[in-house]
């Protein structure tokens, strides 16, 4: 029992810090016209390149992943388990969606405003950092049915299926028109899919993956993925670093390994994880919020507004899970949570 609590805090202290890297990801913003807008060759972006953007999506992917398998589906309750999700991601991702698209509209100095016409395209389209959830609500949909006819379950055959993603993520881009519409956002899916069969094979075949020459053979790989990615940086190496391919692909996967291996447990990181989904779900109201206040009072100071843009961005979705919790209509709505109050269990939160 200590052995799989100590398991849970590490995954937690994860899930806490990855968190607070995909907030301040969206602080700076993944491109100069987002975010706080700063320059290509500047610390913060240089910064986000560096920590954020090949990393947080294959981390936050391989933790659902690895959670998943404390409670995988079953062939008889796929159905539930089906339903579960859809009120879990699907129902808060169109509800907060819907009005964050609304508030960008509204709101005066908010990026990449829509056209109000356009916000029928969120129930079949992904909007902004939302899809990520329709892109893990179909990722799980393929992990249930491949999961309830066992095919996961001996690491022979957890390879195959991790193989099969990976060359399908390699050989999307060639096979699908870049024009070809998103539905659904499945194209995200394509992506996240690998790094899900990942982080379930990491927790269900553990003992594999503790042996040296693997951890060292994954070190070597990261430590030459982070120079190739240097070097891109600085122009020394004409080499277009893309996330979901190649060496962007090959860092997030290995430093995600890596960061498992280490027996992490962070108190106040553990906290922030126990609220990860609410943070991602409502996040940008905060980051985009604190970043247009403080720039009304006249402030141009780039730390003074990182600062209050990150402290906005983590607390006020704590504050709304906290609001949002009293009520079992705007629980499942806006929380994916049950109508019903449930009692609070220390452990890991999933999406």
């Amino acid at each position: 029992m200590t052995q799989k609590k100590e398991k849970d805090l590490t995954v937690e202290t994860l899930r806490g810090a990855v968190i607070i890297l995909v907030v301040i990801g969206h602080v700076i913003g993944s491109g100069s016209d987002g975010g706080m807008k700063v320059a290509e060759d500047s610390f913060l972006r240089h910064f986000y390149y560096t920590f954020a953007e090949f990393l947080q999506m294959p981390l936050f992917t391989v933790l659902a992943g690895w959670v998943y398998t404390l409670k995988p589906v079953t062939y008889d309750k796929i159905g539930d388990f089906i339903s579960k999700k859809f009120v879990r991601i699907l129902l808060p991702m169109f509800v907060v969606g819907a009005c964050y698209f609304l508030l960008q509209y509204l709101t005066p100095g908010t990026n990449r405003k829509g056209n109000l016409a356009d916000i029928w395209r969120l129930l079949f389209f992904p909007y902004t950092l939302f899809w990520y959830l329709y892109s893990l609500f179909l990722v799980f949909l393929v992990v249930a049915v491949i999961d309830s006819f066992h095919k996961m379950e001996t690491f022979n055959s957890w390879l195959v299926i991790l193989l099969l993603t990976l060359t399908i993520l390699v050989f999307r881009d060639m096979v699908i028109p870049v024009e070809t519409p998103n539905y659904l956002s499945y194209k995200g899916a394509i992506y996240l899919l690998p790094c899900f069969i990942l982080g379930v094979g990491l927790n269900r075949f553990k003992p594999v993956f503790q042996n040296r020459i693997f951890f060292y053979s994954t070190l070597i790989l990261l430590i030459l993925s982070v120079i190739i990615q240097q070097l891109s940086w600085y122009k020394v190496l004409d080499y277009p670093m893309v996330k979901d391919t190649g060496v962007g692909l090959l860092l997030g996967i290995t430093g995600t390994i890596l960061l498992l291996r280490l027996p992490w447990k962070v108190g106040w990181l553990v906290w922030f994880g126990s609220f990860a989904y609410s943070i991602y779900l409502f996040h940008a109201f905060g980051t985009a919020g604190g970043r247009i206040i403080i720039q009304k009072f006249g402030i141009q100071s780039t730390p003074v507004i990182f600062a209050f843009s990150l402290i906005a961005g983590l607390g006020l979705p704590i504050l709304a899970d906290y609001l949002l919790s009293k009520f079992g209509l705007t629980r499942m709505l806006f929380l994916g949570k049950s109508f019903r109050a449930v009692q609070k269990k220390k452990g890991v939160q999933t999406p």
